[in-house]
């Protein structure tokens, strides 16, 4: 086994020089007892990390310690797949390491929140891709924040085990970029000592001073054999290379360089998202035009130019405001039109059967799945109360391509030039979502045929009054919105057909947000705190827009007939909405 005290000072190359320092650096945070965090991406740096840190550890084991490494990896739920199941294969290989030297490591894929995911966000209706020149907070909520969360719970529970305070061990490197050297000084990342980060956590960059020859001479050293490693990195070289469409690792790394300079938002994954519009990553298009076993993901490029190329088709847009001001609200293109939505949900929902059929003659798992259960129920719940689609929509489509035969292939349409956002219109609803509505009816958490007939038993769902004095269901809350896993299996299982019929029946007046309410009473949906009130008044105003036929999948050219301009509304609402009279140059 290599020893760092066994090499004199200057008896190897530069390298396994810099080797040797990073793991004396981190040998010394094993020997203060330190566990060791691992940001690991399944990039060339943080694997390069990872096989130091596990190196480390096992000098440690040797010397009589007891180390603990946990390596943690985001899947935001849209990674290109070869990716995602490169980092799986590397974490599992990192756990055979350990069981096989006797060192405690601990893996963990951490996922963004169920309702900040792509599929939620963008198919509830609540938001668009991220596109150039928009907020982009897409990396925050997929990446950042999760791993945030993670790390706070982590560091409680070993904390709980009396273990001293964690040291997060970074792949970052001063050479990386201007943007990233500044960033990292500020922080005073070190390879030697850990320091703060904004979080007040410990880190440590074991190798921030090396050049990306040195990280690819180490990951020889470590994969070749001459050092022990968890992996030999041959799929990490390949993903590496193919993404730009050739056989060597280290000229592809350049080249990614290069694009990964360019690209936008906040992100700097050089193969980033499948649904990626921040920038436009040809690092999967590379790999399925470079090797037919890759041409499994052309429909996720398909999807990708789709939205791409739709960016600014306005009538594919949701022009329904939300908010009301001096009576009126604003027509104007948002979020996507439910008949944008039911079109996304049908693609994504035929690339799930097209992989799972392909993986099945191929004798292998599938590579990818856009909507699994949980999601698909919660896409199905949160268009049922955001009035995009009918209840039990989505089970419907599910049904048209597995059990009907139904195809839902993706067009390859022209890119739409850029434009400027319509000028807003108004319409006129009132002064409240919901003032139209008879004083006996409950349109938002409440079911009155329901509750009539489990008035006098225990079945019927509990109540409970909100802040502002409504009184709704007593739905379950916790730190955020989830599906139950259990529910979920059951409604699978012994429900299906009966969605259907309901569905197949057609809707009844006031019934819109009947799949939402379904979900919820059979104990499927859990809500964050803030949202019980939240869904309520969602509700309430989705009836009261589905009243107004401002529902499914409406008319847009109707739908503006019926507004006035700015300078058609009366003195009050020319007042309210005296800021939606300055043009508008937001690209959406």
């Amino acid at each position: 086994m290599h020893t760092v005290s066994l090499f004199p000072a200057g008896a190897l190359d530069p390298v396994e020089d810099r080797a040797d320092q990073a793991l004396l650096a981190i040998r010394r945070l094993l020997e203060a007892g330190h566990p060791l965090v691992v940001a690991y991406s399944g990039g060339k740096d943080s694997s390069m990390v990872a096989a130091l840190a596990l190196h480390a550890a096992l000098e440690h084991r040797a010397a009589g310690g007891n180390p603990l490494a946990v390596v943690t990896t985001g899947d935001t739920l849209v990674e290109s797949p070869e990716v995602a199941e490169h980092y799986r294969n590397e974490l599992s290989r990192m756990r055979k390491f350990g069981s096989r030297h006797g060192i405690r490591i601990i893996t963990r894929i951490v996922e963004p929140a169920m309702a900040a995911t792509f599929q939620v966000k963008v198919l509830s209706g609540r938001a668009l891709p991220s596109f150039p020149g928009t907020h982009g907070d897409c990396s925050s909520d997929l990446k950042i924040l999760p791993q945030r969360a993670f790390r706070r719970s982590l560091f409680r529970s070993l904390a709980d085990e009396g273990l001293a305070e964690p040291v997060t061990l970074l792949g970052t490197r001063f050479v990386e970029s201007t943007r990233r050297n500044l960033a990292m000084r500020q922080r005073g990342e070190s390879a030697i000592r850990p320091a703060r980060n904004q979080d007040g956590d410990l880190v440590l960059s074991p190798v921030c001073d090396w050049q990306d020859d040195d990280i690819w001479e180490g990951i020889a050293l470590y994969g070749g054999g001459a050092r022990p490693s968890y992996s030999d990195f041959e799929d990490m070289r390949r993903i590496y290379a193919h993404a730009v469409g050739t056989s060597c690792a280290v000229v592809a790394d350049a080249i990614l360089e290069g694009a990964g300079s360019r690209r936008q938002g906040k992100c700097g994954a050089r193969l980033g998202c499948h649904v990626c519009q921040m920038a436009e990553d040809k690092s999967l298009a590379n790999m399925i035009e470079y090797d037919a076993r890759y041409a499994y993901a052309a429909g996720l490029q398909r999807l990708n130019r789709f939205v791409r190329h739709t960016r600014f088709d306005w009538k594919r847009r949701h022009w329904v405001g939300r908010t009301i001001r001096g009576g009126f609200i604003k027509i104007q293109p948002d979020t996507y039109h439910p008949a944008m939505l039911r079109e996304l949900v049908r693609y994504m929902l035929q690339l799930d059967y097209d992989e799972q059929c392909r993986a099945e003659r191929a004798g292998e798992r599938p590579k990818f799945e856009l909507l699994p259960l949980d999601l698909l129920i919660a896409v199905d719940a949160l268009q049922s109360l955001n009035g995009l689609a009918r209840p039990f929509s989505v089970w419907a489509d599910w049904r048209d391509i597995r059990l009907r035969g139904l195809r839902y292939d993706i067009p390859e349409v022209p890119q739409i030039p850029q434009s400027t956002v319509p000028a807003a219109r108004f319409l006129h609803v009132g002064k409240e979502w919901d003032d139209t509505a008879a004083p006996a009816e409950w349109s938002g958490l409440r079911d009155p045929y329901l509750e009539s007939f489990t008035a006098d038993s225990s079945c019927g769902p509990a109540l409970q009054a909100t802040a502002n004095g409504r009184v709704v269901w007593a739905l379950p809350t916790a730190q955020q919105f989830s599906v139950d896993a259990e529910a979920a299996l059951l409604i699978a299982e012994f429900e299906v057909d009966r969605l259907l019929e309901a569905h197949d029946a057609g809707i009844a007046p006031g019934q819109v947000t009947a799949s939402y309410r379904w979900y919820a009473q059979y104990g499927c949906l859990t809500l964050s705190h803030a949202q019980r009130a939240e869904h309520d008044e969602i509700a309430r105003r989705t009836a009261y827009k589905d009243r107004l036929g401002l529902t499914l999948e409406y008319d847009v050219d109707q739908l503006c007939a019926r507004a006035v301009s700015f300078d058609c509304l009366p003195p009050e609402g020319r007042l309210a909405w005296k800021q939606a009279a300055i043009p508008q140059q937001s690209l959406f």
